[in-house]
């Protein structure tokens, strides 16, 4: 049995930053992950400017940008009575204005890596079968038989977390939602160059971003109720997305090269994240409808604070759940504003009669769009 200070569950954005805040700090890490990496994932791949001070914190962002990816430098959305509405992304001193089209593959193994060159131990490919507190320890027993123990964990895995289910924190609303999540990769000349695309469709909306290997990542949010109960697939391509004009035009010149994926639920609200011993970060804490492309973001940022929180949980010995409430109240804090920015454009995104008006403003008034943009792109400080 090998004894670890954090045990990990979960190795994307969350999880992987996490062990790098804690691995630089000196604690025995280990991450685990049920996949072997490189791996698809789910994801919009847009890599909003606001992370650029995160990768800086986490020393990666020269080995982000030396992956293949699209830069992107503006936002555009449109409606399907054919109104549309672009904007530039703001530069600011000595910050990057760019965003990335980069695939989730990527991203994730530069942070993997990352861990690892720190000294974390990691262990992908490794499925948990058993998880049981033990006094004031965890048994960690994975599906190679290997058994571990943790004085606390991090579950990271994700909107279906098994480390939330085991531990009780999961309730209907934070396992049902409104939209399911698909995905997949065109080989589509031209589209969205250097922009940041969303096209809405009724009863939901596409984002577009180039990846910068010659395909574009198409993904979708739709409503559920609206979809069939078979042949899903060729309603989305067939009628569903062709009723926004831009799209339609845009499919018409494009050649699927990935199989379309998809996730459930798309967004929930937050679920409990801390109990004796454990916190959840990224996904399995809470989903973020991707509209607002912060995704990465909020699960890299609450992957450093659930560390910085077991940092102070070792250092005096207080593990129990009232200690690390604290990680819930941190996060709360620092996401507060976005979160409500991001609850707005859910409810605006789903009701074209109400949003369509506001592109066709913002098409004539570009400043009404830049200003939402920068409050969703405006690079905040990192704990």
């Amino acid at each position: 049995m090998k004894d670890f200070d954090v045990a990990i569950v979960g190795a994307g954005p969350a999880g992987s930053s996490a062990a790098i805040a804690l691995a630089r700090r000196g604690y025995d890490i280990v991450l685990i992950d049920k996949q072997q990496f490189p791996r698809e994932k789910l994801c919009g791949d847009f890599v909003n400017p606001i992370n650029w001070a995160v990768f800086e914190n986490l020393s990666v962002a020269e080995r982000v940008l030396a992956q293949p990816h699209g830069e992107v430098s503006g936002f555009r959305m449109t409606a399907c009575s054919g109104e549309a509405a672009e904007t530039s992304f703001k530069s600011a001193p000595q910050q990057r204005a760019i965003g990335l089209g980069l695939r989730r593959a990527l991203l994730d193994q530069v942070l993997v890596e990352r861990a690892a060159e720190l000294g974390a131990s990691i262990r992908l490919g490794s499925r948990i079968v058993s998880l049981v507190k033990t006094g004031r320890a965890w048994r960690v027993t994975l599906g190679t038989e290997e058994i571990l123990r943790a004085k606390l964990i991090i579950g990271a895995d994700g909107r279906n977390s098994w480390i939330a289910q085991q531990l009780g924190m999961n309730t209907r609303s934070s396992t049902h939602g409104r939209s399911i999540g698909f995905q997949t990769r065109l080989r589509s000349p031209g589209a969205a160059q250097g922009k940041i695309e969303i096209h809405l469709f009724p009863g939901g909306y596409a984002g577009l971003v180039a990846l910068g290997d010659g395909t574009v990542s198409l993904g979708l949010a739709v409503d559920r109720a609206m979809l069939p109960h078979e042949r899903i697939e060729d309603f989305l391509f067939t009628e569903c997305l062709p009723q926004n004009p831009y799209l339609k035009i845009i499919l018409s010149r494009s050649e699927r090269v990935a199989e379309l994926r998809s996730a459930y639920p798309v967004y929930f609200s937050r679920r409990r994240c801390y109990a004796d011993g454990a916190v959840l970060a990224g996904d399995a804490a809470r989903v973020s409808e991707p509209i607002s492309g912060e995704g990465v973001f909020f699960a890299m940022q609450s992957g450093l604070l659930a560390a910085e929180t077991l940092d102070q949980a070792l250092r005096s010995g207080e593990i129990a759940a009232d200690y690390l409430r604290r990680y819930e109240q941190a996060c709360a804090r620092a996401f507060r504003r976005r979160l409500v920015l991001n609850s707005l454009l859910r409810m605006a995104i789903y009701r074209p009669s109400l949003l369509t008006p506001l592109i066709r403003l913002a098409e004539k008034n570009s400043r009404i769009l830049s200003s939402l943009v920068d409050r969703v792109c405006q690079p905040q400080a990192v704990r």
